[in-house]
């Protein structure tokens, strides 16, 4: 069963809040914060050709971290987020709110495990 609105709202909001938080502040933890929501999009199913959009700008923003030590987005990189964005907003919104809430407890345990 698809979310309901509300949920939708919200968790679309979030999400496009976390793109500009990122745009807006680049730093570790806005990079992580929208990571973290795009790969819990992918582990719940979504299939969107903008979830893959939006995670390959994300691997050239780390990539480019991982070479100059600081977080920082090109131009191209904020245009493909936001329109990445925009596209993952809508598929949203066929994603089981149990399923999307399975894969945000996963991610979260994961990233835990993997910092410690």
């Amino acid at each position: 069963m698809p979310m309901v609105t509300e949920t939708h709202r919200r968790l679309a909001l979030e999400l496009r809040l976390a793109c500009e938080a990122l745009i807006g502040a680049p730093s570790p933890e806005t990079y992580n914060t929208l990571s973290k929501m795009l790969a819990a999009l992918k582990r719940a199913g979504m299939t969107a050709p903008a979830l893959a959009d939006a995670t390959d700008t994300m691997n050239l923003i780390v990539d480019r971290y991982e070479r100059a030590g600081k977080v920082g987005l090109s131009g191209d990189d904020m245009v493909a987020l936001r329109r990445a964005i925009a596209s993952i907003d809508g598929a949203m919104a066929r994603i089981p709110v149990n399923l999307l809430d399975e894969a945000i407890v996963a991610v979260e345990v994961f990233c835990a495990n993997a910092g410690a």
